[in-house]
């Protein structure tokens, strides 16, 4: 088990945690062999999502759940695995038995083993997750810096990397070269452009109608030239504030390229034995006004298309969780779900899990949803396959955070890749019976405007 030390009375400001640190670390280490150390102190932290901004040069990571009352900041990594989600998931499983059991490592899951090579989504087409060198936590009890040091484990990070870490360390208190220059679009692409959209959604319909499934969920692609090379989390905190109701999530390693995600969809959500999760789908913008703003709402609880495209999905996820949990009940029906830009169709469940069930099976059972793939699964992730020209990569996959008392992660969707000035945003739509193309290409658009609202195009 790992060596947890006693935290201290007082949050600490940073100089003095980190003097605390420097202290401690080497009594730390010396007094215990444990695989996993782990060390917790209360510091007087406002924003983890700040505090990451003035890092480099090593992983970043970051979560935040819907409400804002979970933040988790990780940077460096003292364990960190990539590769298929089986080998992944069974390596993170391994590490937690070597933890106290709210000890969470954060990462996230490609959207499907794909071996195209006409383009790439940046380097997430493997699964992905890391124990932090240094987390920082906010929830309702306070913020706390928590430490991690692994030793006698293959792959673990040195004691002399945490070292150096801890001597870059920048501080919100820091002063930061101001840009005053505003981020804005130089050149867009879309792939499918609107005409070979169109071909797609004709195509994928021409399947439903054949029987062959009943829901097919299409991606676009849209490359955004940037002025400047904007730096990821600080993209990711203007992008919190276009989307407050959302999930939030960050992962970079080093200085390579950056997956960014604000998505509404929870995929699971679970807390010792109880599990929560929801059907998301059907979509219709904000209004301008509250009249128009009731109007929309209205036509999208009426729209025969939206609402078969959601029990499709309500159906699916009742049925997976009747295979994992003694008890299922709705939490609610057919609820709208209003964000800052537009408005959903949901529907939240919960169940109570029978024993020994993992968040592995978890995630293989419940990813991917048919609201980012569609039904049967097995059909419709052949026809995405045949449909699209690109790599979702983390795209719609699962992003979150594994602990053995509690675990959460989200959907991927209405997320980015950045690359320097290189933008990637995903935009996702369901296609059912009655879909039509140029429909389904305006509410690609209407997820989109988060993103354009920071880039310059706020429409």
């Amino acid at each position: 088990m790992s060596l947890q030390l006693q935290p201290q009375p007082t949050p600490l400001d940073w100089p003095s945690a980190l003097e605390h640190l420097r202290e401690v670390l080497p009594r730390w280490q010396h007094r215990n062999q444990s695989p996993i150390l782990q060390l917790c102190i209360p510091i007087a932290e406002p924003d983890p999502l700040e505090w990451l901004e003035h890092q480099e040069g090593a992983t970043r990571i970051y979560w935040s759940d819907r409400e804002h009352q979970f933040q988790l900041a990780g940077l460096g990594s003292a364990l960190q695995i990539e590769g298929s989600t089986d080998e992944v998931m069974q390596k993170v499983s391994g590490w937690q038995k070597l933890v106290p059991p709210n000890t969470a490592f954060l990462g996230g899951i490609p959207f499907h083993n794909s071996t195209k090579e006409t383009e790439r989504c940046g380097s997430f087409q493997q699964a992905a997750f890391v124990l932090p060198f240094l987390m920082v936590q906010q929830d309702s009890n306070g913020s706390f810096l928590w430490v991690h040091l692994a030793q006698n484990i293959e792959g673990a990070a040195t004691t002399q990397e945490l070292f150096d870490l801890l001597a870059r360390l920048k501080f919100p208190s820091n002063p930061r070269l101001f840009d005053s220059q505003r981020i804005s679009i130089v050149e867009r692409n879309d792939a499918p452009n609107l005409v070979d959209w169109s071909h797609s959604v004709e195509s994928a319909l021409s399947q439903i109608r054949a029987s062959h499934c009943e829901k097919i969920v299409l991606a676009r692609q849209s490359h955004f030239q940037l002025n400047k090379s904007p730096d990821p989390f600080d993209l990711l905190n203007q992008l919190r504030q276009q989307a407050p109701h959302a999930y939030h999530f960050g992962w970079q390693d080093s200085q390579g390229p950056a997956f960014l995600s604000i998505t509404p969809e929870r995929l699971f959500k679970r807390k010792r034995q109880n599990l929560e999760s929801e059907a998301l789908a059907g979509t219709r913008p904000r209004g301008q006004n509250a009249y128009h703003d009731e109007q929309l709402t209205h036509e999208l609880f009426h729209d025969t298309k939206e609402v078969r495209e959601h029990l499709v999905v309500l159906r699916f996820m009742e049925e997976r969780f009747s295979e994992h949990c003694r008890v299922v009940e709705r939490l609610s029906h057919l609820e709208p779900l209003r964000l800052k830009h537009v408005q959903h169709l949901q529907s939240r469940l919960q169940g109570r899990l029978l024993d020994e069930v993992t968040d592995a099976q978890l995630l293989s059972s419940l990813h991917p949803t048919p609201a980012v793939c569609g039904l049967p699964q097995a059909v419709s992730r052949t026809q995405i396959n045949n449909l699209e020209s690109f790599d979702r990569g983390w795209y719609a996959g699962p992003v979150g955070y594994v602990s053995k008392q509690q675990s959460e992660f989200a959907v991927g969707i209405r997320s980015g890749v950045l690359e320097g000035d290189s933008l990637t945003v995903y935009t996702g739509a369901g296609i059912v019976e009655g879909s039509d193309p140029d429909r389904e290409w305006q509410e690609l658009d209407h997820k989109l405007r988060s993103w354009e609202a920071l880039l310059g195009n706020p429409s």
